[in-house]
């Protein structure tokens, strides 16, 4: 193992055993084999070794957000509306009340990294807030600007030039696991909000729960090599402390969004970007169908997990000093 990858993504500290091994990405996009070694000390998982700058961006595919799924036929645009109302529209609705519960912020500046499409920046303009999108993805980009009418920056966090103490709210939407150096972004995060601001981060966690009853097949694991990094809590309390940050709290997910990664574990081929990309094949179109309807099933589970604090998902909230000075 390299030196350069023998740290944990997360705290820093040295990497122990394999957790995960002969990990197959669920996409089908990189054609290796992944292994995630465990932190000695917060209990992290970090793949193995990280894949090079074009290997990660060769592991995207071409439609990566539901927004950018084609809507050719009358029944894709049908599944795409009822979904996007039952499924994405609760969670986004969820996210917002839960950030303005713990933050007390009703509106402000929000940069929202990694949003995409902005489908889920939206609603938190429609909150009141003053948002920014940024992302690498021009394609998603144009969706957010011509969509949602959202403002938008393409490029990477710690390489756009924005002015410091410029934000009140930064979130990270199910982003930091892609990270391969989230510490440097966290940093830059730390830069651009005001003394007093909000970092949020909404992010798979390693708990006793679905990474332990799933192993290698959990639906956060096969996103290797995309997810380089999978933190327990104790792993955020620390990459927040190492980028200066106040740790506030976390909480668990929307009872939708644990029982359909719990879903997606046993259904794999029932993702969006599978399911709804093909041309001219209706079984995938089944398997979405499928994968639904088994959320619903496994709901009770979804919900057991979240109320006995070991959900796979977790929202974290930072706050920068308030006693902070720009120049310090």
């Amino acid at each position: 193992m390299d030196d350069h990858n023998s740290l944990c993504l997360f705290c820093g500290s040295p990497l122990d055993k394999p957790l995960y091994q002969g990990v197959r990405d669920s996409l089908g996009m990189s054609r290796r084999t992944w292994t995630f070694r465990q932190c000695s000390a917060c209990g992290s998982a970090t793949i193995v070794p990280l894949p090079g700058p074009d290997e990660l961006l060769a592991a995207y595919p071409p439609f990566y957000a539901p927004d950018q799924v084609p809507r050719n036929t009358p029944i894709r645009r049908l599944l795409y509306r009822v979904e996007t109302a039952l499924f994405y529209h609760p969670l986004y609705r969820y996210s917002v009340r839960t950030v303005c519960r713990v933050t007390g912020l009703h509106g402000g500046q929000l940069l929202d990294v990694g949003g995409g499409t902005g489908h889920h920046t939206f609603f938190f303009q429609q909150a009141g807030f003053e948002c920014t999108v940024l992302d690498f993805d021009k394609r998603a980009l144009e969706v957010a600007s011509h969509r949602f009418g959202l403002r938008t920056i393409c490029g990477q966090l710690d390489e756009v030039e924005l002015p410091p103490e410029s934000f009140d709210l930064i979130t990270f939407h199910t982003v930091i696991e892609h990270l391969p150096n989230p510490r440097r972004t966290l940093c830059q995060a730390y830069r651009l909000l005001r003394p007093g601001g909000w970092v949020v981060a909404k992010v798979p966690i390693l708990t006793r729960g679905q990474a332990r009853w799933l192993g290698r097949r959990w639906s956060q694991v096969t996103e290797a090599p995309r997810h380089v990094g999978l933190p327990t809590p104790q792993g955020m309390e620390r990459l927040f402390a190492a980028c200066g940050f106040e740790f506030q709290a976390w909480t668990g997910p929307h009872i939708l969004d644990e029982a359909s990664a719990l879903a997606l574990s046993l259904i794999p081929s029932s993702r969006t970007h599978t399911s709804c990309s093909g041309q001219g094949d209706i079984r995938p179109l089944v398997l979405r169908v499928a994968g639904a309807a088994l959320t619903l099933i496994v709901s009770p589970i979804a919900l057991l997990l979240i109320r006995l604090n070991e959900p796979g998902f977790g929202i974290f909230f930072a706050q920068k000093p308030k006693d902070h000075f720009a120049g310090e």
